[in-house]
């Protein structure tokens, strides 16, 4: 008997198919497309509420006018709020990227073509979006992200981590932020956090974005 071991890439694919018909939607509009998923995901879930819902992120090698007409008009799909969508079959909430990973029209990091091609976001990638999304979204971690992060840094961060995270908040705020997360420290000001986003008004276009968001 011959045993075969699949990648754990495949298993993540296979299992988030079981999930959701989004993907075979993806597939036929011929849409290149990225899961943000990591490895600790499922562990970090237990430190939540037992009401605590899944959720499946994914980023889209497009713009948002290219699917939103498509994906609003099928049936399998129902529009919940900005990119987000609630999948019928199974009640899972899908939250939409388009080429950045941001919170509103702070864009802070351009997903690689590589990642599209393997259809997952790489673990730096990840290590930066867990880092980042929860401070811009929630200014704080919630547990979850919190035992993502100590596990991601029990072993120390990497040097494309660190060089990533510079150049979207620089140097001295990163320092800030990276001693504190490997000493598992996870509270920050909300000043810090302010001057974080103020260092990402000036990459990818966010300011310009910014202001069009205020005037129209």
């Amino acid at each position: 008997m011959t045993l075969r071991i699949q990648s754990p890439h495949f298993l993540i694919l296979h299992f988030l198919n079981q999930m959701t018909n989004i993907f075979k939607f993806l597939e036929e509009n011929k849409i290149a497309y990225t899961v943000l998923k990591g490895a600790y995901d499922e562990n970090s879930l237990n430190e939540e509420g037992v009401g605590f819902r899944k959720d499946l992120d994914i980023v889209l090698d497009c713009n948002k006018e290219d699917i939103f007409p498509i994906i609003k008009a099928d049936y399998n799909f129902k529009y919940l709020e900005n990119n987000s969508f609630l999948a019928i079959s199974n009640n899972l909430r899908i939250d939409l990227y388009f080429k950045t990973l941001n919170v509103g029209y702070y864009h802070f990091l351009k997903v690689s073509p590589l990642s599209f091609r393997s259809k997952e976001v790489s673990e730096t990638e990840y290590i930066i979006y867990q880092i980042l999304d929860p401070l811009l979204k929630f200014s704080k971690y919630q547990k979850r992200h919190e035992y993502r992060l100590r596990q991601y840094v029990n072993t120390g961060v990497s040097d494309d981590v660190k060089n990533k995270l510079k150049q979207i908040i620089g140097c001295k705020l990163t320092k800030v932020l990276l001693n504190k997360i490997s000493n598992f420290e996870f509270s920050f000001s909300s000043s810090f956090i302010k001057k974080c986003k103020f260092r990402m008004l000036f990459i990818n276009g966010n300011f310009v974005t910014m202001i069009k968001s205020r005037i129209f």
